[in-house]
């Protein structure tokens, strides 16, 4: 039986091996620049993206409009997506809000897939081999997530070239980091886009930052709870911070998600960002994260509200039971209104003619009367007596 199970563990790794070298890249690649468009039915355009858009792919705008693809034109590069309806964020309660540190359950992990990736702007290009400008804004997240008190860890290690394999290569980086750093609070692997800029500018607090695009991997176990988390962290961007999240993105593949039932893919601007522009966007990014994450859902809210009365009224009736009654106290004018007295009175009377009957039926009439007439002469003379020993 070890023998099979061996084979058999073999076997099964061989076969991932095998697969893993020919399974189709998580993300599109291709040797000129370009990106897909997304329209919908009417041909209205909704969005932009540099990565592969497939059949079933589906899509939630910054207003919360949920679409999915129907049909695709690969020569066009184009896409088009039927409306599903309006999304409903959890809503989520800020007088739940908690410091990371008094939170100390998990650690926030960081990487980058495509290593180099970088803000033509600032870096000069928009590739950097090794080292590119997405390096700097990962290690910002981390640095401002800290300052929140989130045990946060980011990993630089290379993964290039950016070809169909990075995917593969960064699942190694994250399986460490995971191993390293249990237990683990939620796994970001960290991006730029790489569309015109225009789909990407955004003026938070008065500052000029870059939006940030949510990517979910279809094809993974954990896509609804990873889908929930990114819903969560839309609903408190939207109300603190409105434009920082773009839209939400549920593509065909895995992205490594299904490593952690919270991992999600942020894309920080695009090229044509500046990096700066990006490593602002991070500060409230962390902000939104700490308070997603650490902080709680009108239902939870709710659950929390109607565990505490239970709790409450639980408590009282505990000490009504053990509570001790005074010593001598009467039944008051409540208590005899309410029938408590003559409840008791009644109990004994209905006895006292069962006791009769059962007598009547089992001795009959004379015999009956004889024995209260003995019982009347011995009760006397027990009177008696009794007056007579004073």
């Amino acid at each position: 039986m070890r023998k099979i199970s061996t084979a058999a563990a073999l076997l099964i790794l061989m076969s991932a091996v095998l697969f893993a070298s020919t399974v189709q890249a998580d993300d599109w690649f291709e040797s000129e620049p370009g990106y897909y468009t997304l329209l919908d039915e009417n041909g209205s355009e909704l969005t932009v993206m540099a990565r592969e858009i497939s059949v079933d792919d589906e899509y939630v705008s910054g207003d919360n409009k949920h679409y999915v693809v129907t049909r695709v034109d690969r020569k066009n590069k184009k896409a088009y997506a039927r409306y599903q309806g309006q999304i409903t964020l959890p809503v989520m309660v800020p007088d739940l809000y908690m410091t990371a540190v008094q939170q100390d359950d998990g650690a926030i992990l960081l990487y980058c897939t495509h290593n180099s990736e970088s803000y033509v702007p600032t870096d000069g290009t928009e590739s950097i081999e090794g080292n590119g400008g997405i390096i700097d804004v990962a290690k910002t997240l981390e640095e401002n997530l800290k300052k929140k008190g989130i045990d946060a860890v980011f990993s630089d290690e290379k993964h290039d070239p950016h070809d169909a394999g990075a995917y593969r290569r960064s699942r190694q980086t994250a399986i460490r980091l995971i191993k390293e750093n249990m237990p683990v609070k939620a796994v970001f692997d960290i991006h730029r886009d790489a569309v015109p800029k225009s789909h990407y500018i955004a003026n938070v607090k008065g500052q000029d930052i870059a939006k940030i695009r949510i990517v979910i991997g279809r094809r993974n176990q954990n896509r609804k709870a990873n889908e929930e988390l990114a819903y969560k962290i839309k609903s408190v961007a939207d109300k603190a911070y409105p434009g920082l999240i773009k839209d939400i993105f549920m593509g065909r593949g895995s992205y490594n998600q299904e490593l952690s039932p919270r991992s999600l893919l942020f894309e920080v601007g695009t090229f044509e960002n500046s990096k700066e522009a990006a490593q602002k966007s991070t500060g409230y990014l962390a902000d939104v994260i700490q308070k997603t994450l650490y902080g709680g859902t009108e239902q939870d809210k709710s659950e929390e509200r109607d565990a505490d009365r239970k709790e409450r009224k639980g408590n009282e009736e505990d000490r009504e039971k053990n509570r001790a009654a005074p010593l001598g106290r009467e039944i008051d004018q409540e208590d005899r209104d309410s029938g408590g007295g003559r409840g008791i009175l009644w109990l004994f009377v209905a006895a006292a003619i069962a006791a009769a009957v059962f007598l009547l039926i089992s001795m009959g009439g004379r015999e009956l009367k004889s024995k209260f007439k003995g019982s009347g002469e011995e009760l006397s003379s027990f009177l008696g007596r009794k007056k007579r020993k004073k």
